[in-house]
């Protein structure tokens, strides 16, 4: 009789020590998010726009060249001819496509990795580089625009130079990763990065609790309009 109550017990301890242990490890990762934040209030003069793109499960956003400080992002003298650069952030083996799958995808989400900046300059109006592509304008102001272009900054890891570290190949020919300092876990994932640069151009985003890239595109479309449409499924 006594064996017959001690699988049901020791099944019972065992449950508890697994979710247990989940929470502890949520706990942990919900704690070393740390995206670096720069919010800026909302103010009328709103005299230049930025562009939320949507490719697949990530988002990239796009600025002007123009309102970029010229000693603001490490990469400008990589792209002298870009009229806007557009900036994306993600796993550092998932986004160049360096490990995908089943185990790719467990490996971007379970536990801490490093991260790329993925920077595609643009020589055209976004809509005509992305004409396939879901995209949200935003306008913002001067401020604005020196928060955002802060945050993206801060997302790139320099060598001794000043310079940024390319990591990867691109997903077009002029296009490149950039190894970035930020932690990528599950808690913080491209689509939070994505939010977050949403917060810093002044949006009001919780860029904890943008887990998908339908829900930052949502929120884009909140303090933004929607000016194209993915035209294919």
């Amino acid at each position: 009789m006594l064996s017959t109550h001690r699988f049901p017990v020791r099944m019972r301890w065992w449950r508890g020590l697994v979710v247990g242990a989940l929470a502890v490890w949520a706990l942990l990762l919900a704690a070393r998010c740390h995206l670096p934040r720069h919010a800026v209030p909302s103010t009328a003069d709103r005299t230049s726009a930025v562009y939320l793109v949507q490719h697949g499960w990530h988002a990239g956003i796009a600025v002007r060249r123009a309102d970029v400080p010229d000693d603001r992002w490490p990469i400008l003298d990589d792209v002298p001819n870009a009229r806007y650069l557009e900036a994306g952030w993600g796993e550092a083996r998932y986004y160049p496509g360096e490990a995908r799958g089943v185990r790719g995808t467990l490996r971007a989400g379970l536990w801490p990795t490093g991260s790329v900046l993925h920077v595609v300059p643009i020589d055209r109006p976004v809509l005509d580089r992305f004409p396939e592509q879901t995209v949200v304008r935003v306008p913002v102001d001067s401020t604005a625009l020196d928060a955002l272009t802060a945050f993206v900054a801060e997302s790139f890891t320099v060598d001794s130079t000043g310079r940024a570290v390319q990591a990867a190949p691109g997903y077009y020919a002029d296009s490149r990763f950039y190894a970035s300092p930020l932690t990528y876990h599950v808690f913080n994932n491209c689509n939070h990065w994505a939010a977050a640069a949403l917060e810093a151009a002044g949006c009001d985003v919780s860029p904890r609790w943008a887990f998908t890239v339908g829900q930052v595109m949502a929120q884009a479309k909140e303090c933004g309009t929607l000016v194209q449409r993915r035209t294919r499924e």
